[in-house]
């Protein structure tokens, strides 16, 4: 058995013990046996439970470079990386011998618990953020620090579905989405990464609907798999399906552009009937809420100046298409169906609630 000591500032990363057999010349003639990997720094978020003011976390944090650094703090980011909130934690040095037992050679590992609630200041609300559990050697939580984080967390997205008379029909007949179907018909090769975002991914997703009252699914399918050099979206929805006809890794040519060079797009089958027309609405909720949740979207309405995440083909019209298209999809579908089978409206506002609804809820 061999004992060597291991200077605490160095190990900052992963460490790995070789065990080096040499022969008469150490430099050239030599076998080496690698050890597994020994994290010096780990943790887990184990409980991060959120209400409409307050977030309560706990879990464990252990690092080999914890010494000499008297304070943990918590401190919350924004999808960006800005810092929103911080505060320090005193309720730590929990016992968790679990801990220990998986990393013995951390020291102070079987001491590494922590639990603390926080205040839900404005600036969180419908974030997705990361929590950090931060040792440092300055009592402001800055200086000389050692970091775990956590995974993204969206904070109290607040919806409601009682305020118009379809969501409400929705959740009160528990009306739950179809899966989503991938068969990509459309070449990946058709298009490139989205061409009018700085990290070629897209920041909005457009509603489309298809304005052809005799069509099914798979006709509509069918057509843009034949004439997709001229115009294609990424997927199609209906009452019963959700199907994904081209990846939604690279552009579709649904919209004008920029639109098309910044957005997922999908298109609504015409379909008839009430509770049939309230499946299709949830299955495109669903969808939008997936493919946002998929590239780092937080569901909001587009504005005027371009910025938001959620868009019908009308907004592209209104906002930013500059007279490229003159589309105004979905707005008159919804509106006639809303009103004949529910004698009601229904708005992006209206599926805007439906979309944080099943955001919320993945």
């Amino acid at each position: 058995m061999l004992t060597f000591k291991v200077d605490p500032a160095k190990a900052n990363g992963t460490l790995k013990v070789i065990m080096r057999f040499v022969g008469d010349d150490a430099n050239q003639n030599y076998s080496d046996q690698y050890s597994q990997d020994y994290p010096t720094n780990a943790g887990n978020f184990d409980n991060i439970h959120v209400t409409a003011n307050q977030v309560s976390l706990s879990g464990w944090h252990a690092s080999s470079q914890a010494a000499n650094k008297s304070y943990e703090w918590l401190i919350v980011l924004d999808n960006n990386g800005q810092e929103l909130y911080r505060q320090e934690i005193t309720d730590k040095g929990l016992g968790r011998n679990d801990v220990q037992n998986v990393y013995p050679y951390i020291e102070g590992a079987n001491k590494s618990g922590f639990q603390v609630t926080m205040d839900i200041p404005s600036n969180m609300q419908g974030h997705l953020v990361r929590f950090i559990n931060r040792f440092t050697d300055d009592k402001a939580g800055n200086g000389n620090y050692v970091d775990y984080y956590s995974n993204p967390v969206l904070i109290n997205l607040q919806y409601d579905l009682n305020a118009n008379k379809i969501n409400r029909y929705i959740l009160n007949n528990h009306i739950n989405h179809a899966n989503i179907i991938v068969n990509h018909v459309i070449p990946a090769d058709t298009t490139g990464v989205y061409s009018e975002t700085e990290d070629g991914k897209p920041n909005m997703v457009v509603v489309h609907e298809t304005a052809n009252p005799n069509d099914s699914i798979w006709g509509e399918i069918n057509y843009e798999k034949a004439h997709y050099d001229n115009a294609f979206v990424h997927a199609f929805v209906d009452g019963d399906q959700i199907i994904e006809i081209s990846s939604t890794d690279h552009e579709a040519w649904g919209a004008a552009y920029p639109a098309n060079g910044r957005a997922v797009q999908f298109e609504q089958v015409e379909v008839y009937g009430a509770n049939n027309f309230a499946r299709e609405l949830v299955n495109a909720a669903y969808y939008t809420a997936y493919k946002m949740n998929e590239y780092g979207m937080v569901p909001s309405l587009a504005q005027a100046n371009g910025t938001g995440t959620l868009w019908s083909h009308h907004n592209v019209t209104q906002y930013i298409a500059n007279g490229k298209t003159d589309h105004t999809d979905p707005d008159g579908y919804w509106t006639n169906r809303a009103s004949r089978y529910f004698g009601t409206s229904y708005t992006m506002n209206d599926f805007f609630e439906l979309v944080k609804y099943e955001y919320s809820h993945l």
